[in-house]
């Protein structure tokens, strides 16, 4: 299994593989909202994701073994520039077509943003797997990649992310994240973890 830079050519595979992991997740459930029409929600919203961040140059990770891909992960570096603007429009368009969208996801900013580290960092938004591969270490290799990358970058002291799923807390406490805030976003708990580095000193 090789862990690697995503392409253009790997946005449909790596889009497959994150909605089919988050198809139970409670943030993307409660921010998607689940019923008949959640799958479709979720797919536009990795792709609209996934696009964007390789179009900027944010980090985007693929696990992939020969021709198929078993998991991905993304976020942004320290300073995401603006979306293009046919992707904003999209991302826009999906916003209106889903109620209540755009009220949830103040609710989750906020929780977020009262436990955003004070110092410059990256940022993991999602990190999943093909739910048929659980077991083979896939979630360790692409966290470790992930803040592999930020840690080789001189301008990032650490690693935020937010998770409501409760195991998933565990996962990341042994990889060195500590959790820094919390709060409820629905039904669900959201919390919020950060994994500092320490600065480098570089010859």
């Amino acid at each position: 299994m090789q862990i690697a830079g995503a392409a253009p050519s790997d946005v449909s595979q790596a889009v497959d593989c994150l909605a089919a992991a988050f198809a139970e997740d409670p943030i993307t459930g409660f921010l998607l909202q689940t019923g008949p029409s959640y799958r479709e929600r979720l797919t536009r919203f990795f792709s609209l994701l996934v696009r964007a961040r390789i179009e900027l140059g944010m980090p985007v990770l693929v696990a992939r073994a020969t021709a198929s891909i078993h998991g991905a992960a993304m976020g942004n570096s320290t300073a995401p520039p603006p979306w293009p603007k046919e992707l904003e429009e999209e991302w826009g368009r999906l916003e209106t077509s889903i109620p209540g969208f755009n009220d949830r996801a103040a609710l989750y900013d906020e929780i977020a943003e009262r436990s955003k580290p004070p110092v410059s960092h990256y940022y993991l938004g999602v990190i999943g797997m093909d739910p048929t591969m659980h077991g083979r270490g896939i979630g360790r290799r692409l966290l470790r990649s992930f803040c592999d990358l930020s840690a080789s970058d001189p301008l990032s002291r650490g690693v935020h992310l937010e998770t409501a799923n409760p195991s998933n807390v565990r996962f990341y406490e042994r990889a060195g994240f500590a959790v820094t805030g919390q709060g409820r976003l629905g039904s669900a708990t959201l919390w919020c973890m950060f994994l500092r580095h320490e600065p480098r000193h570089d010859a």
